[in-house]
C-alpha cells in the first residue's frame, strides 16, 4: 500500500545523498549488509557510495520518525532489511512509503499508481 509522506525530501537532498540523477523516482533504503543508505531508481542502484549520515539525520528528523513508527514502515535498520522503501519524487520533493516490492515495481516503472483514483491511499495519504 502506499503512503504519501506529509513532508517532502529537503531540496538538494538527493543530489547531497550521492544520488546522480536521471530518473524521477527514486527508492531510499537502508541495507544491514554492510550497515549503509542505498538507492534504486529502477536502473542503477548502490548501497555503501551513498551519504549515510544525510539519510540518517532525515529519517531520525522527529516528524518523519514518528510519521514511520506511526506506519509501521521498516526502512531498514543495522539488524534486518528494510520491509519499506522511501520513493522520493525527484521533480517535486515529495514522498511515498510503499513494501519494498511495490516501491521496486515504481521505480522500474517511473510510474506512481493513479493517485486521483486512489486518492489517500493509506493512512497518511492525501484527503486521509
Amino acid at each position: 500500500m502506499l503512503r504519501k509522506a506529509p513532508f517532502t525530501l529537503p531540496a538538494g537532498f538527493l543530489a547531497a545523498f550521492g544520488y546522480p540523477g536521471g530518473r524521477r523516482f527514486v527508492a531510499l533504503f537502508w541495507e544491514p549488509s554492510g550497515d549503509e543508505a542505498c538507492y534504486d531508481d529502477g536502473q542503477s542502484y548502490a548501497c555503501g557510495l551513498c551519504d549515510n549520515w544525510l539519510y540518517l539525520d532525515f529519517v531520525h528528523r522527529a516528524d518523519v520518525s514518528r510519521w514511520l513508527d506511526e506506519n509501521r514502515l521498516n526502512l531498514g535498520n543495522s539488524d534486518e532489511p528494510a520491509r519499506h522503501w522511501l520513493i522520493a519524487d525527484a521533480l517535486t520533493g515529495d514522498l511515498y512509503a510503499a513494501p519494498s516490492r511495490e516501491a521496486g515495481a515504481v521505480v522500474r516503472q517511473q510510474q506512481l499508481p493513479n493517485l486521483e483514483k486512489d486518492r489517500g491511499i493509506g493512512e497518511g495519504g492525501e484527503g486521509a
